[in-house]
């Protein structure tokens, strides 16, 4: 008997450029009777890898819940789970593992030029970002080196913030990335002004160049109201 949510359409898709592969395309498409209303979205569009055209009916799977990429690549799946969850896609026999982090009710995560291989998933933002950063405040010690990084298998970010003399401050980078947008905190290592705290940063993606505002918290008891500048870092 035939499953009438199952669409029996035969598609050849590769996603490494291989041999083609026959999939059903079948899936629930993120439905569920007693599924939780999180609110939270995961999109995107998955590309053959090296390329840019689009792929159709790979498999994308988070929370029990599983969807297929359309004819154009894209694909959708609601109220996934929030806080950390590990997604896979899978297509031509190749399976590709990828971790959102930092999912609040809500949150929409865009993976645009999602690109799969074995045990591995890049996406558009996926590298090395380099810039600077800044107070806005009259004074203040100069620019910070910013370097960026957006691993590969999930949407975390880390990196490193650099301060030259006389201060040497040295921050750690800790956040997340939306497709569209970035917020972290920055974790102050090491300093020798006794007013270096650490901070917030929230910044949004513009082709390859992301930039934003990051703002002081806690500032050591003595050294004013917190500071607050701007960051841009450029994609390499």
């Amino acid at each position: 008997m035939n499953n009438p949510k199952c669409a029996r359409t035969l598609t050849w898709i590769g996603v490494l450029g291989s041999i083609g592969l026959c999939f059903w395309a079948c899936g629930d498409n993120g439905a569920g009777a007693d599924e939780e209303k999180t609110g939270a979205v995961l999109q995107g569009q998955v590309i053959l890898l090296g390329g840019s055209d689009q792929v159709g009916n790979v498999k994308i799977a988070i929370g029990g819940k599983t969807t297929r990429t359309n004819g154009n690549g894209s694909f959708s799946l609601k109220d996934i789970p929030t806080g950390e969850s590990p997604v896979t896609f899978s297509g031509s026999g190749v399976t590709g593992p990828y971790t959102l982090t930092g999912i609040d009710l809500g949150t929409i995560i865009t993976l645009d030029e999602v690109q799969v291989s074995p045990g591995q998933v890049k996406t558009k933002h996926t590298g090395t970002w380099v810039g600077t950063a800044g107070s806005t405040e009259p004074g203040s010690q100069g620019q910070i080196a910013f370097t960026m990084v957006i691993e590969e298998n999930g949407n975390a970010i880390t990196g490193i913030g650099q301060l030259a003399p006389p201060d040497s401050s040295t921050w750690e980078i800790e956040g997340k990335e939306t497709g569209t947008s970035v917020d972290g905190t920055l974790k102050l290592l090491f300093s020798y002004s006794q007013c270096a705290t650490g901070g917030e940063f929230v910044g949004t993606f513009v082709a390859d160049t992301l930039s934003g505002n990051f703002i002081e918290v806690n500032p050591p008891a003595g050294c004013g109201t917190p500071e607050s500048g701007t960051f841009r870092v450029v994609k390499q």
